[in-house]
């Protein structure tokens, strides 16, 4: 297991700073994570996850689904109240020609002969990503288009990302957990995917990346706020074609 770097004060966004501005964003407290930085990743000997309750982890460590009834119901609300308005928002960007004249990077990777998998195609602004505000719905990180074979993208969904050190706000307590990756750091330069054999390139060395949250747009709060596509409810709310889903592909770019 990877030994991680602790999340360092050093950031000017504190947590306090943060918890202010998701008041102003959506409407209600953010709940400071409970959880020491120096642990987020932490597993106990035996444990395949983390407890449901963690805000915060290793993508690879979080459950999939949260547990609903771990939120209050104050939690439940702010949640419900974040899920609209970050559908209604991102309604203008359904096609993936306004999202790209919008500044997203939608470029999707050449598939590979019979290549049929579903992908999920994560959709950056940069300049979103760089401007600081946290968890806005008007200015999401990154647009997910689930992507299909004959099929133009769909909208299934936003990624927030916070800067890097940087604990996201937890508004829907434990439905609203933020999840990280390892990944390849060189300096202040951006992270990259290890390569397959979990290895870095010269003078790069694995680090915890920065921490997102995936928002769903599915019809229930559990799939919602899960940490990786949920394919059985984006099969059954009608995001991705019967096809896909009685043959039931496997998932790719996530």
């Amino acid at each position: 297991m990877f030994v991680l770097v602790a999340l360092l004060p050093r950031t000017r966004l504190t947590l306090a700073s943060i918890a202010a501005l998701a008041v102003g964003l959506i409407g209600v407290s953010a709940a400071t994570p409970a959880e020491s930085p120096a642990v987020l990743c932490t597993l106990k000997p035996g444990q395949a996850t983390l407890p449901p309750g963690r805000l915060h982890g290793l993508a690879l460590h979080l459950q999939q689904y949260p547990d609903v009834a771990l939120a209050t119901s104050q939690q439940r609300r702010a949640a419900n109240r974040l899920l609209r308005r970050v559908r209604r928002a991102a309604g203008r960007w359904s096609d993936v020609t306004a999202a790209a004249a919008s500044g997203f990077d939608t470029h999707l990777a050449t598939r590979a002969p019979g290549d049929d998998a579903v992908g999920y195609l994560h959709a950056e602004h940069r300049r979103n990503s760089a401007d600081k505000r946290i968890l806005d719905p008007r200015r999401p990180e990154s647009l997910i288009y689930a992507t299909e074979p004959g099929r133009r993208p769909r909208l299934v969904g936003v990624m927030f990302s916070v800067p890097r050190r940087v604990l996201g706000p937890t508004p829907g307590g434990a439905l609203t957990r933020w999840h990280s990756h390892i990944v390849c750091m060189r300096g202040n330069k951006r992270g990259l995917t290890p390569r397959p054999d979990g290895s870095c390139p010269s003078g790069a060395s694995k680090s915890q990346g920065s921490e997102m949250l995936h928002i769903w747009f599915t019809h229930d709060l559990r799939s919602a706020f899960a940490v990786h596509a949920p394919l059985p409810e984006l099969c059954r709310d009608g995001l991705l074609t019967k096809k896909a889903c009685r043959a039931g592909l496997h998932v790719r770019g996530m």
